[in-house]
């Protein structure tokens, strides 16, 4: 596979350009979603989300985004945490199981701007996208971005978990 790697700060921004048109599939098992968190407002706990699908569309100078996470697989270092924040409290994985994310890339702005929906709650969420490689049918991207656990709809855990919560994104995205 022949990649052109753009850091999107290297070419003023834009996410979408040099990306050839058409409908990419998020490949899951090479896609990656990790989250990092405070503790008690002392530790940092580090975890992950299985990318279960996902669909970009590139056309026009702008891509239109979705992905999906099994929040089922919520797993840190700490297997009781899990447990307890797959549950009902948090994100109350077996009434909710999909966490998902819809927005769209504009060329030339770096940033995605979309909806995360947590347990039928959507905010708004801006990820800003750190670099797009891309090949002919393949095409690779890395984000960051920070959400708000609470207006998320994820409540439980007043001064034991951090409000903000940072998440990285790496996904690879197929030509369908």
């Amino acid at each position: 596979m022949t990649t052109r790697a753009v850091p999107l700060a290297a070419r003023g921004g834009s996410g979408v350009r040099g990306v050839p048109p058409g409908h990419y599939r998020v490949a899951p098992t090479r896609s990656t979603v990790a989250f990092r968190v405070t503790s008690l407002g002392l530790f940092v706990v580090d975890g992950t989300f299985a990318v279960t699908e996902g669909d970009v569309e590139v056309a026009e100078g702008r891509a239109r985004v979705r992905v999906d996470l099994d929040a089922a697989s919520f797993t840190t270092a700490k297997r009781r945490r899990d447990i307890d924040v797959r549950g009902p409290r948090y994100l109350d994985a077996v009434r909710h199981p999909v966490l998902s994310w819809e927005g769209e890339l504009a060329d030339g702005t770096g940033t995605a701007a979309g909806t995360l929906r947590v347990r039928d709650t959507g905010t708004p969420v801006v990820a800003e996208v750190a670099t797009v490689e891309a090949g002919r049918s393949v095409v690779l991207v890395t984000a960051r971005l920070t959400v708000d656990r609470v207006a998320a709809g994820v409540r439980g855990g007043a001064g034991l978990i951090g409000r903000d919560v940072e998440v990285d994104v790496s996904l690879t995205l197929l030509r369908a």
